[in-house]
């Protein structure tokens, strides 16, 4: 028995739809340079690949979809160096090797349109409030992520290195974004 008919049929299909879209130069550069100086981490069907990761060159992304990798995973956090990361380190080894950090929202709903609603709301306030570089993807399932670059943060607030403010500064900025639009979204 072969490799391919021990697979089910419905893994045979996504990995044959992940061959075809991975292997497009396009995607393959999109997804190197926004993984620069991030952990990645590929999906597999049984799991996740081993941590810290980095893609070295643009090619090792197909690579990893050659032997089975259905998505990628990056880091909000950007690193001077991704391998340098490890288990049981504390906040302050983890500030010393920490870069940066863009803001993550993940928005997920039951159904689909109420996301799409909830991420235009949220798009329509960070812009009143000034953000112009705001990424949105969809995130594969029901919902969306929006993303604002660390570079678009100061690098102090209150003297003290954003860098530094992971997870804290994330959680505080969402929870001021969540109490000023749920009004628009009852």
């Amino acid at each position: 028995m072969t490799e391919e008919s021990k697979l089910s049929f419905k893994e045979q299909r996504i990995r044959k739809i992940t061959h075809l879209y991975y292997s497009r130069p396009e995607v393959q550069e999109a997804i190197f340079e926004f993984s620069k100086n991030r952990e990645v981490v590929p999906r597999y069907f049984e799991g996740f690949g081993k941590r810290p990761d980095c893609f070295q060159y643009k090619g090792d992304i197909f690579e990893l979809v050659k032997k089975g990798a259905t998505s990628f995973h990056c880091s909000e956090e950007i690193w001077k160096d991704p391998l340098q990361i490890k288990t049981g380190m504390t906040e302050e080894q983890l500030n010393e090797i920490r870069h940066g950090w863009d803001l993550l929202i993940d928005i997920d709903s039951k159904y689909i349109d109420y996301s799409k609603i909830m991420a235009e709301v949220i798009i329509d306030f960070l812009k009143f409030h000034g953000i112009k570089k705001i990424g949105v993807k969809f995130s594969g399932s029901k919902g969306f992520h929006i993303l604002i670059p660390w570079k678009a943060f100061p690098k102090e607030m209150a003297e003290i290195k954003n860098s530094n403010m992971f997870p804290e500064y994330p959680r505080i900025i969402t929870q001021y974004i969540i109490e000023k639009t749920k009004m628009k979204l009852i």
